[in-house]
């Protein structure tokens, strides 16, 4: 190479590196910018209704030192005054403590301190090994700059700062993955394409890794209009009436916490709150760790009312996520209620207004009822077994807690002195699949009273991790109350509010009945529960069993009956439902229902399939092995002779012989069903495969082979006569 065209070659090269260098520093810019908009977006929605001046300020927040080696910071917020009571003697009353989580993301557990605001100073710490933090303002940050750097994600969303966000960061869990156990933080944006569905990305916040992304159904505005009241207030207060004295205060993320219960000025409980909701979708599979409070992930929403009732009043707090409800998607909304009766008599009691983010679910809200019986001390308690009541003497947990009722239909009793309650969950679920978990244990310090973070999904822990067999006759005693609200369509039949006609929402009631005795029952009415008796269930299944006469299911036509029976919500079966779910494409199950059990017909495996589901697991389903329990069991009762037959007819047809030409999809007007996605809904000009071809890591590549090839030229420069 003569001298000249070296050194032009040579100038191109420094202008080139110039250039490329140039670049790198603006994209890197551009993506800080856009990740900096996403964690804007994602914190606005903490910011959305105008609520009371709530939690710590941010001089307050300022002064926290929050850099605890190794330790992810969540949160800090102000203790209420019975939540700061472990802590009175060292100071602690209304707001003048914080309490502070982080997570150990190298133990993979929550710590937890309790901070004196007035200097600073840790008072208290502890750790949980279960325990999952729920999602934060803070924790938003750190879960969109791992989303940002996953090309799965930019596939979709382009620019992570361009994406909508749905709901804030939410504690969520799924059941076949490592989610189950690590912390994961489930991030949802609205589909890009328009599409009306819900675009999920799961962040393991202990790997640091983007766990999966999915896709959720949209549904259709409902034609109601929305409530008046939109904003985020509750109303802290004491109040007194037919007996009763209680007093209640909203705390950050345990719900409203009622306390200093008295009936005629005898004490009854201490406190009564929800640490978590849990919601499960078998389509997924797994869900959503909820909490309610003022900072939690579904806020108040309204004052505490105070309603007058015709034999005492209740108190009730109403908690929504979005000022659209019910005209969102992946919205929750929740109630809080105590009601208090002139006899003594109180029911815990709440609502789901579902069904969130998917049609099937279960929602679980988790009540911790701390009994102050006539003072703390020497509580007893009775459980009805077979014949009559016998004490209860080490701690247990209930399940089933519907079946297996004595003659007056209650289950568990307790007592101090004269003062005696029943406890039984009322009946409210129109397919009558009302059932609960209920935990009996002794009161020991740091099993619920302090703050409390949810624990891992699907385990019932808390309470569950608290069970030691300690005794609890004659103790002071703590109830957890879990009632399994289970969603569906039928008719239609959704988990969800007036006014929509038609329309129920799921409501789950646990009867505190005071009483002088407990009666035993006389020859005739065991004569009569004993004929009428059915067996307990001896393992725990995600659909628990249905009572003899469950509501059948309706429908003129076979797709019909397949959506109203909930088919659709988990399966695509040729031109209806939706694939990529938590069951099988049952689009050619005609021709691959052959052969798949040797000896069986195609015919007698759908038949069976339907009618005992875990009789034959399919061999795959979308997220991983396909799962026992996660079907529905009662279809054989549900479902009419002649439905099952037209069903299978229906299955056996879609052996891939028929083609079927601009399918119309069934369900269009009461339920949007919206094609499964796939990879990229929005694509922008520099992805390629899911790759960000203008990424820093491309560039800096770039940038190596330049800087190489100078270094070369210069190395190789001619020698130049003068």
């Amino acid at each position: 190479m003569s001298p000249k065209l070296h050194r032009l070659v040579l100038r191109i090269c420094f202008v080139l590196l110039f250039l490329l260098i140039g670049n790198l520093i603006r994209t890197v810019w551009q993506q800080r910018a856009s990740i900096n908009l996403a964690i804007a977006k994602g914190q606005q929605i903490y910011m959305m209704m105008d609520s009371q001046p709530v939690g710590l300020s941010e001089a307050e927040l300022n002064n926290l030192d929050t850099t605890v080696s190794d330790l992810i910071f969540v949160d800090a917020l102000p203790l209420s005054l019975a939540e700061a009571r472990p802590w009175q003697e060292l100071g602690c009353g209304v707001n003048n403590c914080a309490h502070l989580t982080y997570f150990d993301r190298v133990n993979g557990r929550t710590v937890n301190q309790i901070m004196s605001l007035t200097d600073d100073s840790i008072l208290a710490e502890w750790q949980d090994d279960l325990s999952r933090p729920g999602g934060s303002r803070f924790v938003a940050e750190d879960a969109i700059q791992i989303a940002a750097g996953d090309p799965e994600v930019t596939a979709v969303l382009g620019d992570i700062g361009a994406g909508d966000p749905a709901m804030i960061p939410m504690s969520a869990w799924l059941a076949d993955d490592a989610c189950r156990e690590d912390w994961c933080v489930d991030l949802t944006f609205h589909s890009p394409n328009g599409d009306g569905r819900i675009y999920h990305v799961f962040v393991n916040m202990s790997q640091q890794t983007v766990a999966r992304t999915f896709y959720t159904r949209g549904r259709p505005d409902l034609d109601v209009a929305a409530p008046v009241s939109q904003r985020a207030a509750f109303t802290d207060g004491c109040h007194e009436q037919d007996g009763w004295n209680v007093c209640w205060e909203m705390t950050a993320h345990d719900g409203v916490l009622f306390r200093d219960a008295t009936y005629n000025d005898t004490p009854i409980f201490s406190n009564i709150k929800i640490p978590q909701i849990e919601a499960w979708y078998p389509s997924w599979p797994g869900g959503y760790r909820d909490e309610i409070g003022f900072s939690a992930t579904v806020p108040p929403f309204g004052d505490t009312i105070v309603n007058e009732l015709d034999d005492g009043f209740e108190v009730r707090q109403l908690f929504t996520e979005f000022t659209r409800w019910p005209n969102c998607i992946c919205c929750y909304r929740y109630e809080e209620i105590i009601r208090f009766f002139a006899d003594g008599s109180f029911e815990p009691r709440f609502i789901s207004y579902g069904p969130g983010c998917d049609d099937l679910s279960i929602y679980r809200p988790f009540w911790r009822i701390d009994l102050d019986l006539d003072g703390p001390e020497d509580d007893q308690v009775w459980l009805w077994q077979d014949t009559e009541w016998t004490e209860m003497e080490t701690e247990t947990e209930l399940f089933p807690f519907v079946d297996n009722l004595g003659p007056d239909g209650f289950k568990l009793a307790t007592g101090s002195g004269d003062l005696l309650y029943r406890w039984a969950l009322l009946p409210t679920d129109p397919l009558g699949l009302d059932e609960a978990r209920v935990f009996v244990l002794q009161e020991n310090e740091l099993e619920g009273e302090q703050p409390l973070s949810p624990g891992p999904g699907d385990t019932f822990q808390p309470p569950r991790q608290w069970l030691n067999d300690e005794p609890v006759f004659g103790e002071d005693i703590v109830l957890w109350y879990v009632p399994l609200l289970k969603t569906r369509k039928t008719e239609p039949l959704w988990c969800m509010p007036d006014p929509e006609p038609g329309i129920n929402q799921c409501e789950a009631i646990l009867r505190a009945q005071i009483t002088d005795e407990l009666p035993q029952p006389t020859a005739e009415e065991l004569a009569e529960m004993q004929a009428t008796a059915t067996p307990a269930a001896t393992e725990p299944a995600a659909t628990p069993a249905p009572t003899p006469t469950p509501r059948p299911v309706q429908g003129n036509t076979v797709e019909e009956v397949l959506l109203n029976a909930g088919c659709g919500a988990c399966h695509a079966i040729g031109p209806i439902g939706e694939g990529h779910k938590v069951g099988p494409n049952l689009s050619l199950i005609g021709y691959e229902a052959t052969g798949r059990i040797p000896g069986m017909t195609a015919e007698e495996y759908l038949r069976q399939s339907i009618v005992e589901p875990n009789y034959a697991l399919a061999p795959t389903c979308p997220n991983g092995p396909c799962m026992p329990n996660i079907m529905p069991q009662d279809y054989g009762q549900r479902l009419t002779a002649e439905q099952i037959d037209s069903i299978v007819a229906y299955l056996l047809a879609l052996d891939g012989t028929t083609i079927v030409e601009n399918p119309t999809v069934i369900g269009e007007g009461d339920t949007a069903v919206f094609p499964k996605g796939g990879s990229a809904a929005k694509t922008s000009n520099n992805i390629v495969a899911g790759i960000d071809t203008s990424s820093a890591s491309i560039q800096l590549i770039m940038i190596g082979v330049v800087l190489l090839l100078t270094l070369f030229l210069l190395w190789k420069r001619p020698y130049e006569e003068e």
